[in-house]
């Protein structure tokens, strides 16, 4: 089963990134919150993202558009659906972290209603507000904006007010979910690697933070790999037109970690030449595949190969003209290329056809063969 291996386990410990965070805060598999203050309202006492949206609505409609938000999708759900108790525990701790959501599901899964969101009660949630900022009914929260003052705030505030820690604006903050374990490494690196990746970083010594690029003014948006503007933003593209040849050459500018980060995603850069009309000339396609390849054979992971670009490095394309003198190179970006061509489409070769985890990775499917895009096309002519 793909990548369970690598989740099992994992999620009981803290990572050693992250060991200088309130072990209270990260223990994982979290605990369940237990009873709430008797005085509180119906809505302080929720869980559920929507009643924190009451008071905290610009980070509740921040967080809609995220994949935080989306982290309980079909694809997730139709493989638990494939598994056992215990390794879909281990795939909640961080798409569905709290222990009243992993209850929740169980309960749909015994009910048969897994499959359907309105049957997840609080599952379906994924990775809200109570991931990050509840622990046993008390909330968390970075420092105060104006004063960066940390510590408890007025205890006769709603819901018994906030502990302000500064650990919610450090990186070590997101190592929970996005840096797996040394002793987990395939070819010495963790499939995902971000804070460590990170830390090499100029960005690290520039004091820039996760938080810096992905919760721009504290936003809870969480751009990534999936959305365009956020991949342009970190990428300088550089287009040559040589007297005997074209160059692409593209360099990663303002990407705090490997590009692309984690095995999942894809990206590549082509070329192709044009004929008279400036349409393309079939079979004059040329390309290079910036990616970390892996396999699982017999249940060991293999790294095929490692492409991706470290903080300021660069791939480079080079094709020759053709006789049109005009050559077309863009930048195609699969995020989740992973799941579209080696999870979800052996799944389905396994998968009765009629079932419902099988119907839940026909539409994960469908989204991610939909979620490629291109960046930075371009028409070079010979000097």
């Amino acid at each position: 089963m793909l990548l369970v291996g690598f989740l099992l386990g994992l999620w009981g410990a803290v990572t050693v990134l992250a060991q200088r965070l309130p072990p209270e805060f990260w223990r994982q598999p979290l605990a369940f919150q237990g009873e709430a203050p008797r005085a509180w309202t119906p809505v302080e006492r929720s869980l559920k993202p929507e009643d924190c949206g009451a008071c905290h609505a610009d980070q509740l409609e921040a967080w809609r558009t995220s994949l935080h938000a989306k982290a309980f999708s079909p694809g997730l759900v139709g493989q638990l659906l494939t598994y056992g108790d215990e390794e879909a525990a281990a795939c909640m701790q961080c798409h569905a972290p709290l222990a009243e959501q992993r209850q929740a599901f169980e309960t749909a899964r015994r009910n048969d209603q897994a499959h359907l969101p309105a049957g997840q009660g609080l599952a379906a949630a994924g990775n809200s507000c109570g991931g990050c900022h509840l622990r046993g009914h008390r909330r968390f929260g970075p420092p105060q904006r104006d004063t960066g003052a940390v510590g408890q705030s007025d205890p006769s505030g709603p819901h018994g007010g906030v502990m302000r820690v500064a650990d919610f604006e450090k990186s070590e903050f997101c190592a929970g979910c996005h840096q797996f374990p040394q002793n987990q490494a395939v070819n010495g690196k963790p499939l995902e690697n971000t804070v460590v990746e990170w830390r090499a970083s100029p960005a690290a010594r520039d004091g820039k933070t996760c938080q810096s690029c992905h919760m721009p003014d504290r936003k809870h948006l969480w751009r990534g790999v999936h959305d365009p503007d956020m991949v342009r933003s970190g990428l300088t593209p550089e287009f040559v037109a040589l007297p005997d040849k074209v160059r692409f050459r593209l360099t990663s500018t303002g990407i705090g970690h490997a590009f692309p980060t984690y095995v999942t995603p894809k990206a590549i850069m082509n070329g192709v030449a044009l004929d008279e009309a400036g349409k393309p000339l079939p079979g004059s396609e040329v390309s290079y595949v910036i990616q970390r390849r892996v396999e699982s054979i017999d249940g060991d992971w293999v790294e095929r190969s490692d492409t991706r670009l470290a903080p300021g490095q660069a791939a480079t394309l080079e094709m020759s003209w053709p006789k049109s003198g005009a050559v077309q190179l863009w930048l195609e970006v699969h995020p989740d290329d992973f799941y579209d061509h080696d999870v979800y489409d052996g799944l389905l070769r396994d998968l009765p056809g009629a079932s419902p985890a099988a119907k839940l990775i026909a539409e994960a499917d469908h989204r991610a063969e939909s979620s490629h895009f291109r960046l930075f096309e371009t028409v070079l002519r010979r000097p």
